[in-house]
């Protein structure tokens, strides 16, 4: 979502991470810009796109095929009624399980905020209400539970669940080991949200944390240390 590249950018993406297939929207300006890409080319068939979405249809090997409809949605306040609006004409385009992943731009509850000023009720409740008509359950995360963050270490630091997926009843039966994790990044204010419909275990390496006695030395250390 939102890739900020060139369709050059993404080829070059493609090709490094070997997959066959890739569908691009191309930004506007410096901003926008979708893409998806699949490992295989007869496992996605195009749907219909966006410069908000990209909705394609899934087949996997041994699995149940389903609708995945990867979403960004305008992050102008003022403009969220016209996601909400893309959402709810969305709903009715298939009967297929239907699973939405992607950054809404939007917050479910107050609790899915950090930070000051409190969150416009009125763009919560409209939220809501749309994954209410289009039947779409939030499937929850693991991991730090707020997604996108400005500001950090300031007093203005903001913290946001803004990415999520959201799927109909039939996904979800279909799909009942699924798990959304929530993995931190370095080089963006959003997290990467990795969507597993197998619930598949996470491999993690245990390593041994080691204190350096020279670090004693550096006068900053122990200011360093109390400022985080």
């Amino acid at each position: 979502m939102e890739t900020k590249a060139r369709r050059e950018k993404m080829e070059w993406v493609q090709v490094r991470m070997g997959f066959d297939g890739m569908l691009v929207v191309g930004r506007k300006g410096m901003g926008g810009g979708l893409a998806l890409f699949w490992r295989e080319k007869d496992m996605v068939t195009v749907l219909g796109y966006s410069a908000n979405h990209i909705n394609v249809s899934v087949h996997l090997p041994d699995k149940i095929p389903y609708r995945l409809t990867c979403f960004y949605g305008y992050p102008e306040r003022a403009r969220r009624e016209l996601s909400w609006r893309l959402l709810r004409g969305l709903k009715s385009s298939t009967v297929m399980p239907w699973i939405v992943i992607g950054d809404f731009n939007d917050i479910a509850s107050p609790s899915e905020k950090k930070g000051v000023n409190p969150y416009p009720d009125g763009l919560i409740r409209g939220f809501n209400d749309t994954l209410n008509y289009c039947e779409l359950c939030d499937l929850g995360m693991v991991g730090y539970r707020f997604t996108w963050d400005r500001g950090r270490g300031t007093d203005h630091w903001l913290e946001e669940r803004l990415d999520r997926a959201v799927g109909n009843v039939e996904w979800c039966v279909a799909f009942p080991e699924a798990i959304m994790r929530n993995i931190l990044t370095l080089n963006s204010d959003h997290s990467a949200i990795f969507l597993d419909p197998d619930g598949s275990p996470v491999c993690r390496v245990h390593r041994e944390f080691r204190f350096k006695a020279a670090w004693l030395l550096d006068e900053e250390c122990k200011q360093a240390v109390e400022r985080v």
